[in-house]
């Protein structure tokens, strides 16, 4: 079913935050603390979107056009107005227009296909499984490469949770990462990841580095 569209405040960043997944942030310029007084207490606190030029800090940066909803799940608040944030990705959103109005950016959205409706198909468990191996595969390789045992976390779920889970763990530059994001539905989307992760195994085998391994959400903080 397709939602009618919205509106939602966005946070831009340097950073690609998956549906499912945990992200920290330190809430620290003065219309990011409006944003979040102004949300505090709703959920989608506000959509995350991926910078595509200008600084996060203190400009009206351009963006990509899908982003992701963020729960709120924890906040940690300071005497000189900062805020510490923990937030989950949710559903995956289309730009359709956006403006400067408030102190930040809001635009109006329309709700992706939420790809857990995919979770009885064949095909995309048996992609879902292929992703899994191929990820082991990878670690075997990365740690033959640095001299070390790199063990991969359970990841439990559907065929998208496998896929966003994994999508999340390569260190994948900003730019491949925002591509898997707009790939819909999961069969796609795990093909595609399986393609990516059989590319940055065979870089780790014929040159000893991977792929852009820039810095990986989950951690430590993403500041605004």
């Amino acid at each position: 079913m397709t939602l009618a569209p919205e509106t939602l405040p966005l946070f831009p960043l340097q950073t690609v935050l998956f549906p499912g997944m945990l992200l920290p942030l330190h809430i620290f310029e003065p219309r990011y603390r409006k944003l979040f007084a102004d949300r505090a207490e709703c959920d989608p606190i506000f959509g995350i979107v991926l910078t595509r030029s200008g600084r996060e800090v203190g400009d009206r940066p351009e963006v990509h056009a899908v982003g992701t909803a963020a729960t709120l799940l924890e906040a940690i608040r300071y005497d000189d107005g900062r805020v510490d944030l923990a937030v989950r990705g949710g559903r995956r959103f289309r730009v359709l227009d956006g403006n400067w109005d408030e102190a930040y950016l809001t635009a109006t959205i329309e709700w992706l296909p939420d790809e857990r409706a995919e979770e009885g198909s064949d095909e995309a468990a048996r992609l879902a499984r292929q992703v899994q191996g191929a990820f082991a595969t990878y670690l075997e390789a990365l740690g033959r490469t640095m001299g070390q045992r790199f063990e991969g976390p359970e990841i439990r779920g559907g065929p998208a949770a496998v896929a966003y889970a994994v999508c999340a763990m390569m260190p994948f530059g900003t730019a491949d990462s925002q591509r898997l994001l707009q790939v819909d539905p999961a069969a796609p989307l795990l093909h595609e990841l399986l393609g990516m992760l059989k590319r940055e195994r065979e870089l780790l085998l014929t040159t000893g580095v991977g792929g852009q391994a820039d810095h990986h959400p989950g951690r430590g903080f993403s500041a605004n």
